[in-house]
């Protein structure tokens, strides 16, 4: 069985969640639910961020289509079929 904590960690302990908690309260409640999700081992999707990647893959100059596969991903992102 081990030892118990002696007082002295027991302070600390106290004192080091007692400095949690503060700058817990300061924190954006989205920045917490993302850095609960990454110490989970999920994965954060950044909607934003993939829409204007995509958007630059889209609008890149060396695309030579004339904006047929933009086309064609909006409409099957849409479920039409041509």
């Amino acid at each position: 069985m081990p030892n118990p904590p002696s007082p002295e960690r027991k302070a600390s302990l106290r004192l080091i969640n007692a400095q949690a908690d503060k700058i817990r309260v300061k924190l954006d409640p989205k920045v917490l639910e993302r850095a609960k999700c990454v110490v989970e081992g999920g994965e954060i999707y950044d909607k934003a961020a993939a829409q204007k990647v995509v958007g630059e893959f889209l609008k890149a100059k060396n695309r030579r289509d004339g904006g047929v596969f933009q086309q064609e991903l909006q409409a099957r992102l849409r479920g039409i079929k041509h």
